[in-house]
Formats: structure tokens, sequence, C-alpha cells
């Protein structure tokens, strides 16, 4: 057992973690795969390379993004559309607000709603219609999911398909990722990873979305709601990292991963957290300020290094064991190994 999987298997054996799916991209393959733990406390089901993780927020630049990006490229949108465009009815406040506001997080619309519940109900547009912006369009950047639902409604208002079915057909097909899917059909995919404990079904989720607004909206959603394998996102990765498979024209891939809001003080690219910050984040010290990534609320991260040509996949289930485990430290601790591994080869 290498080091990388020890340091996983203790934290599986030490009750930090159901289990784990890491993956390291280097020399456009996947140069290092390691499952451990199971995919449930309850249950002996192993992670393998089948498990599907939610990937919570990882949906955001898995399948909005690249979804928006496609569709400028083709020239259905463009960056500077006012969502008024798209919803002319919206109160005046918002009319302006831009796609590529919404791209990075500076839109003004809050960052969630104050009472999220998987039994609530979602009307959509109004829903965003009626929260109170925070800040002026532009001046400041709040991570927001509000602003991501938007764009899921903006690519099916334009392309006249359901956000999933539009990604499917021109995302995850081409790039090969046949384990990507929302709502995943469990009687196809069986082997998937369970989130957090449910008290109003007295169950962990499994198989359905884990975030409140994403599951209530009927699981598909700009901001949440997709599910996928560790092997997977390495195809996704490679597509960002090597532009091998592409969808996207190269200027697409540049552009959104340049800073956008240096005058509204954040190190976001399109879609993408940068590694600019003057703290370290979830990718720790090793990476170069060039790398950009994401994480997502159940567990999950992907971040890409463009400068020492490699990406880590880690996919975990940790939102299992409630909300409030360690995984905010142990992130930075498994990419500095992982960069320290890297560094001896």
């Amino acid at each position: 057992m290498d080091d990388l999987e020890l340091l996983l298997q203790g934290w599986v054996d030490n009750g930090l973690l159901p289990g784990a799916a890491l993956r390291i991209v280097r020399d456009r393959r996947i140069w290092y795969a390691c499952d451990v733990g199971t995919t449930s406390i309850a249950k002996d089901q192993r992670v393998t390379p089948d498990t599907m993780f939610d990937l919570a927020s990882l949906t955001k630049v898995t399948a909005t993004l690249p979804a928006i990006l496609l569709l400028m490229q083709e020239g259905v949108i463009a960056l500077d559309d006012q969502i008024s465009r798209f919803f002319p009815d919206c109160p005046a406040d918002k009319k302006r607000i831009t796609l590529a506001q919404l791209l990075a997080h500076t839109s003004g619309m809050p960052a969630d709603l104050a009472e999220r519940r998987r039994d609530s109900e979602i009307d959509l547009p109004e829903l965003l219609y009626a929260q109170e912006l925070i800040h002026e369009p532009g001046a400041q950047v709040v991570y927001s999911d509000l602003g991501m639902i938007w764009l899921g409604l903006v690519i099916e208002q334009v392309t006249g398909e359901r956000l999933d079915q539009f990604v499917t057909r021109r995302i995850f097909t081409p790039l090969g990722m046949a384990h990507t899917a929302y709502c995943p059909n469990q009687q196809i995919y069986r082997n998937i990873a369970s989130s957090e404990y449910c008290s109003l079904t007295n169950a962990y989720i499994t198989g359905e979305v884990h975030d409140e607004k994403a599951f209530a909206m009927g699981g598909v959603a700009g901001h949440a709601g997709l599910f996928s394998t560790a092997d997977d996102l390495c195809r996704y990765a490679m597509s960002w990292l090597y532009q091998d498979p592409r969808i996207l024209a190269s200027e697409w891939y540049e552009l959104a991963i340049r800073n956008h809001t240096e005058q509204a003080g954040g190190s976001r690219g399109y879609g993408w957290e940068l590694n600019q910050a003057s703290t370290t984040l979830s990718c720790g010290s090793g990476w170069h300020r060039k790398s950009f990534g994401h994480t997502g609320f159940t567990g999950t991260s992907m971040w890409i290094d463009p400068e020492q040509q490699f990406a880590v996949i880690f996919l975990t289930n940790a939102v299992h064991l409630g909300r409030n485990h360690q995984l905010r430290q142990l992130r930075p601790i498994l990419h500095d190994a992982v960069t320290a591994q890297l560094l001896q080869t």
C-alpha cells in the first residue's frame, strides 16, 4: 500500500470519512488511482471505480459552465447579455445583471435562500425575482447558488431542452462520460455513495441529490444535482488540462480561467475558483497560482494545475457523517501529500 492510500485508509479507519476515490491526472492519462472505504457506514459496499458520488457544487463547473461556454462559442448567447434578454419581466434591479457576472459570482444575488428544505416548493423564476440584491451587479464577489440556478434556466430557455438532456447530449457524451448523470437511474447505477441522513424519510440519502434546492427542483439544477465517478471526472479534467478530448475552442478554456474579479475583491474565473487568494485554499500549498478548481458540499473537489500539468480528483461522501465533518481540514493535507508524491517522480 502506497503513502497516499495509507493516508486515505487511515482517515477511513479513524472515522473521518466513510469512503473516498482519489485520481491524479498526469502525462495525458490517469496516473494514479485509489479507492478506499465504503459507500455508507450502514452497508459494506466498497468504493470502487464504478462508485458514483453526488458532486454537489462541482455541478456548476462540470455542467453549467461548459454548457454556457458552448452556447457562447456558437453565438447563441454572449457574456454581456443582460438577464432581461431572457427574462424581460424580471424586476428592474436585476435587469442589467449579465451572464458574465453570474459566471463570476458578482451578480449581487444572495449566496443562498434564507431557508432550505427538501419538502419545500420552488417556483422559478419567481423565487429569483423575489431575492433582494446584496450589492450592485459587478461590485463584489459573493459566491451564489442562486446565480448558477439562473444560468441553468438560461440554458433551458435558449436551447428548448431540459438542462440534464442538453449537457448529456453536448458535454458528457462527446467526452465519453458514460457514468455522469443527473437523477441517476438506480437500476442501472447500483454503486452510489450515500450522503446525509434525512429525517423526512428516516434514511440516508442515496441516489437523490443532497442539496435541498436542487431536490425541490426535481434533481436538475444549475448549481447542484450532478452525480459522477472519479474516472469520468478525469476525462473532464483532461478536456481542460490538455484540451483532449475537447468540446470548446482554446480561447474559451483560456477565458474561463482568467481572473475576472480583481476589482471586485475576489479571485474568480468564470465558474472556477482561482488559486490566487492570500490564504491557502483546499488545493494546499504546492499548486501554481494559475491553478483552478472547485469543491462540493457533499465532500467532492477537482483541482487542475495547467503549469505543472496535473489534476487531482478527490471524491468523498464526507457529509454522510453529518455537516461537522473534518474534510475542510483534510483537503489541503491530501493535496500537499499528492504534490510531495509527484515531486518524487
